[in-house]
């Protein structure tokens, strides 16, 4: 029993003696990092969008005035893809836009729809100013270039949390009062809304243009306006 138990050991031993002898060194190498690079944010994350806004679609009989400002605050997400110059940019925004006119935003309940009403020309004012406000996610591709160089192009859908007028002069059913007011009953309003927008510039300061596709008010209810805008972005962070 004992020889055929060191008949055993002696075998084993020389077959792993043999295995050792016909497996190749390998030779010594300094190990490499390998990870990959993580998605990293950074830059562009706080943009304020200051524009001046062209109506589209409102009535021939209106006159808006020639400067409509407004301004886009977005908070963003810069994700970039591993080491190439682009990257993907989600977050959260509000945009605000005016609309200075000769006119009056008011429902009509006979035809049950929103109605511009010129003022007349006796009818003195200091301003008639129309507000508009949504919050909205924006979603946008970017690119870098070392040298500063960078553009972006994106979308936005947002929901519309505010439209209302302001107005300020002679009450139009007696001019020889003064009336101070804020109309709020604005209605058949969309309750959402969707625009496609870019920025071209350098470093932290950007050309901005927008345009929304989808109309103020619902249709056959209110005026098929809608803003489109251009001005100047500045990114910050």
């Amino acid at each position: 029993m004992k020889r055929l138990f060191l008949t055993v050991v002696v075998i084993c031993c020389c077959a792993g003696s043999l295995l050792t002898a016909q497996t190749p060194e390998t030779p010594y190498t300094t190990p490499k990092d390998t990870v990959d690079e993580p998605l990293v944010v950074f830059r562009d994350r706080f943009v304020i969008d200051v524009y001046h806004t062209f109506w589209m679609g409102m009535p021939v009989q209106v006159q808006h005035m020639k400067f409509d400002p407004g301004v886009n605050f977005s908070a963003i997400w810069d994700f970039k893809i591993k080491k190439k110059p682009i990257a993907i940019g989600l977050g959260i925004g509000v945009s605000y836009y005016t609309q200075y006119s000769n006119a009056l935003l008011q429902y009509d309940k006979v035809n049950d729809l929103m109605k511009y009403y010129v003022l007349p020309e006796g009818v003195s004012y200091n301003h008639v100013s129309m507000n508009y406000l949504s919050l909205n996610v924006p979603l946008e591709f970017r690119y870098r270039h070392p040298n500063g160089f960078k553009f972006s192009v994106g979308a936005r859908a947002g929901w519309v949390a505010l439209v209302n007028q302001d107005y300020k002069g002679s009450n139009p059913s007696n001019p020889s009062d003064t009336a101070v007011y804020i109309n709020k009953m604005v209605y058949h309003k969309m309750k959402y809304n969707i625009d496609f927008y870019t920025r071209i510039g350098w470093k932290f300061v950007d050309v901005y243009y927008c345009f929304q596709v989808t109309p103020l008010f619902a249709d056959n209810k209110g005026p098929k306006i809608r803003p489109m805008s251009l001005g100047v972005s500045f990114s910050l962070f």
